[in-house]
């Protein structure tokens, strides 16, 4: 197999290909379970009191059961059951009392939390306390008081709404990804070594968080993170490092990450020249039963994107059709995905115009065709070890660690060829190494 170079993917500049995008995702979990313990002793279990109103005096007792956290999608959750008696007495008449010797009465309590991400990377909360639902209230009715929703909603909404500003309060800081995208912007612009003085360079250009979900107390979002991809050959590339930018407008997740690394390939002309010599010089053909010879292949560059093919052939097709000599052949090669190989499928003669009449003579219509498809067989240089090769660079370029805690996976599953273009010196092949990328932090 022949030797193929990594060379530079030169950025910017008018005469070479764009950078390649990518996409990098980094799912990202927290647990709200820290938020329940400071709720808990913040917010009273059970609040007694008493109050007059219209000469009536009201006693009522009121706790709470534990409040219970729950995402469920994209809002956070939060419940509890209420236990009250209320009594009410007014003078010599008869107190009147429910939840006092019976069962207590309940309320059923819930709030939601809504969840959004802002520019400066920020988790913005807003909760509120829902209409609370009270399954068999308290009632004056000869005095037309719903004495529940007078006396006993304004205590459970005081206490449940301390419970909405402890959530706002500390939501954002238990959701608080910015240092983490920070250490990952940072880590992803270090230029790696893929082989000797061989490097791919990633440069983030874009952020965004998706919408915050949840199930139980496990809140989840992903960072998706677009980068530009190039591979550099030479000194290890100095960068300017960018800034964490602030974050775009928030996006679904990403169905898959994606990344794209392009590789230009050079196949100089003298090595494909030694090679297609190596590989089929000194085979015979049978030309309509006659043998013809390849001596030796020379290839060239030629106008217009075309590759010229120097042949030294050794043609016995007896009498007048017997010729030894050069034949120069031109074609445009291409890549061919089913072999991994260049090929040049439309080889045409191009003769020394000093010995065409001679050719005309020796090799009427029928074998020129024939002598051309045995010299376009002779025209294939396969690239199937050497993008093997890139694969496996690529992958272990996705698979280190960042930074602490930081580890970068991924996968290049294929190999894109994307043109053949003949050059001065070489034959470039570009081709774009594609798989998947994601940042898995560790706690």
């Amino acid at each position: 197999m022949f030797p193929l170079l990594v060379i530079i993917v030169a950025w910017p500049g008018p005469a070479q290909p764009a950078p390649e995008l990518s996409t990098i995702t980094v799912p990202i979990r927290t647990s709200l379970s820290s938020i329940s313990p400071q709720i808990e002793s913040r917010v009273e279990t059970r609040f007694p009191g008493k109050a007059r109103e219209r000469g009536i005096d009201i006693e009522y007792d009121v706790a709470r059961d534990p409040i219970r956290l729950q995402m469920i999608g994209a809002g956070l959750h939060s419940s509890t059951t209420v236990r009250y008696a209320l009594q009410a007495c007014r003078g010599r008449f008869p107190c009147i009392s429910c939840g006092f010797g019976e069962p207590r009465r309940l309320a059923d309590v819930k709030l939601h939390t809504r969840l959004e991400w802002d520019p400066s990377w920020r988790l913005r909360s807003t909760t509120r306390l829902l209409p609370v639902h009270y399954a068999k209230p308290c009632e004056v009715t000869w005095l037309d008081i719903d004495i529940t929703r007078r006396f006993v909603a304004p205590v459970i909404e005081e206490q449940l709404g301390q419970a909405a500003r402890i959530i706002d309060r500390n939501l954002p800081a238990l959701t608080d990804v910015k240092p983490q995208a920070q250490q990952i912007w940072s880590a992803l612009q270090m230029p790696f070594e893929l082989a000797p003085r061989t490097w791919l360079v990633l440069v983030p250009t874009e952020a965004a968080l998706s919408p915050i979900t949840g199930t139980d107390q496990i809140v989840t979002t992903t960072l998706t993170l677009r980068a530009q991809t190039r591979v550099v050959v030479g000194e290890k590339p100095v960068i300017v490092p960018r800034p964490l930018p602030r974050l775009s407008p928030v996006k679904e997740p990403s169905a898959s990450s994606s990344i794209r690394v392009p590789f230009d390939l050079e196949l100089p002309y003298e090595e494909a020249s030694r090679l297609a010599t190596r590989d089929y010089a000194g085979r015979t053909y049978q030309v309509d039963g006659k043998p013809l010879t390849v001596d030796s292949i020379r290839l060239a560059p030629a106008p217009n994107g075309r590759v010229l093919i120097e042949a030294m052939i050794d043609y016995r097709g007896g009498r007048l059709r017997t010729y030894r000599g050069l034949v120069f052949l031109e074609g445009t090669p291409r890549f061919d995905p089913a072999t991994a190989s260049i090929v040049v499928p439309d080889l045409d003669y191009s003769l020394d115009p000093k010995r065409r009449g001679l050719f005309a003579r020796i090799a009427e219509r029928a074998a020129h065709l024939s002598i051309r498809a045995r010299l376009r067989e002779s025209a294939r240089f396969a690239l199937g070890t050497r993008l093997a090769e890139i694969r496996a660079e690529v992958t272990r370029a996705l698979n280190r660690e960042l930074a602490p805690n930081v580890q970068l996976r991924g996968r290049a599953d294929t190999i894109e060829p994307q043109s053949v273009t003949p050059l001065a010196g070489v034959i470039n092949v570009r081709v774009i190494a594609t798989g998947h990328a994601e940042v898995e932090l560790r706690r």
